[in-house]
């Protein structure tokens, strides 16, 4: 999900052009048009997300000739609607399966859009490439640890095309951004702030009407829980899964796996060394269990070249949210603002004026960019590869674990575990 204040509308809006437009022409001369080499794409979980991405691989998906000819999901409405959005957009009737074992197992289909709760991700990520599937796989890739692990070996294992949905590093200014600091001109990196404040009360709870109008029997309940402790039919799960601890961290897996995954893709660090979260239920009494309000420090870097990074949201007030990154020679702003400049620097070689960061040319759309990749076999274009999908699903677990645990929480990346320390 992205920030309030830039949402997938303006960004759609703004980057067409330049992403989309160059996108379709690079790949419509290379692209077979023939039915036999069609990518045929199956979508497992078209909810409220899996439904619009959905709808941006039917609209890119002509220039790869690439379609969705496969819905899967464990509710009869979602099914429902989903069968007939495909039936709609191509005057074909796709195949219909309600469990995604059934899916995969399809050797028609070609690759999958993975796009179900976050407790489900890994498991299905890795049952997806070892049958042999291509893979665009939702945020966050994982939120249990053993599961990311055995989720990113079986991708290193396979030649599959795997693109993760932190959709901001196909933004336009974003890789603009990317290069900016590449060329050093804001200097080392000394700190990096990410604060996404929004007022959004009660969010991710569904209205007492929305709860009582689904039905055990609507539902493949245990297909759900997928390995989780068994336990009788809650709708209050089921549509409101992000608030439960079991099943996700709610502002961790769906807002700082966005934050944390730009600390990232700016800086160039893969995973945080140490993680100390504190946060809690302030304001928002229903029935949720995460928290309303969170704060997080990570640490990166090594030796002379550690740096200090912050992820906060408050969902209760909006005010003062800003992303930057500060070096030794200036001052790097995104998402609010767009925009580089000496600020806050006394480096006798500090940026001297402040100049707005623009959109990089030639930026793909992120659905089209994993399409282009499938097309070319070739996963060095992806923007998203499961590398930093696997990043920010560490730096998110680790948030979770110390929030919950109290304590700080360290990752050794050889024996990929995270401990105290």
């Amino acid at each position: 999900m992205p920030h309030p204040r830039l949402n997938r509308r303006q960004f759609l809006n703004a980057s067409s052009a330049a992403g989309a437009g160059l996108a379709l022409a690079s790949t419509a001369a290379a692209t077979p048009q023939s039915a036999n080499d069609r990518i045929q794409v199956g979508v497992i979980g078209p909810g409220g997300r899996g439904t619009q991405v959905m709808k941006e691989c039917i609209e890119f998906g002509s220039a790869y000739n690439a379609r969705v000819t496969a819905v899967c999901d464990i509710w009869n409405q979602r099914l429902e609607a989903a069968a007939k959005l495909v039936s709609e957009s191509y005057s074909a009737q796709p195949k219909s399966f309600r469990r995604y074992e059934e899916l995969l197992a399809d050797s028609e289909i070609d690759a999958v859009i993975i796009a179900t709760p976050d407790h489900q991700h890994a498991k299905m990520l890795k049952a997806a490439v070892e049958a042999g599937k291509d893979v665009y796989c939702e945020k966050p890739m994982g939120n249990v640890l053993s599961e990311t692990n055995e989720a990113l070996e079986a991708v290193e294992k396979s030649d599959r095309i795997v693109q993760i949905g932190t959709q901001r590093r196909s933004y336009p200014r974003y890789r603009s951004a990317i290069d900016i600091i590449q060329e050093g001109r804001i200097g080392e990196i000394v700190r990096v702030d990410v604060i996404w404040n929004a007022y959004s009360p009660y969010r991710w709870a569904k209205k007492p009407e929305e709860l009582d109008s689904l039905k055990e029997s609507d539902v493949d309940w245990e297909a759900f829980l997928m390995g989780k402790p068994s336990r009788p039919f809650d709708p209050r799960i089921y549509r409101s899964f992000r608030l439960f601890r079991e099943f996700s961290s709610a502002i961790i897996d769906q807002w700082m796996t966005h934050g944390v995954d730009v600390i990232h893709m700016l800086t160039g660090e893969p995973y945080p060394l140490s993680v100390v979260a504190h946060g809690g239920l302030y304001r928002f009494r229903d029935y949720r269990e995460n928290p309303d309000d969170i704060q997080t420090a990570l640490e990166y870097g090594s030796g002379h070249r550690k740096f200090l990074a912050t992820y906060s949201t408050c969902l209760s007030n909006a005010a003062g949210s800003a992303t930057r990154v500060m070096g030794t020679l200036g001052t790097m702003e995104v998402e609010n603002v767009w925009r580089v400049s000496g600020d806050g620097s006394e480096h006798p070689d500090a940026l001297t004026e402040a100049e707005e960061i623009p959109e990089k040319p030639g930026t793909q759309h992120h659905m089209a960019n994993w399409l282009d990749a499938m097309r070319r076999r070739d996963r060095s274009i992806l923007y998203a590869p499961v590398e930093a999908g696997y990043g920010h699903s560490i730096a998110c677990i680790m948030a979770t674990d110390s929030l919950w645990s109290g304590r700080r929480k360290t990752f050794e990346p050889e024996s990929k575990q995270i401990q105290e320390g």
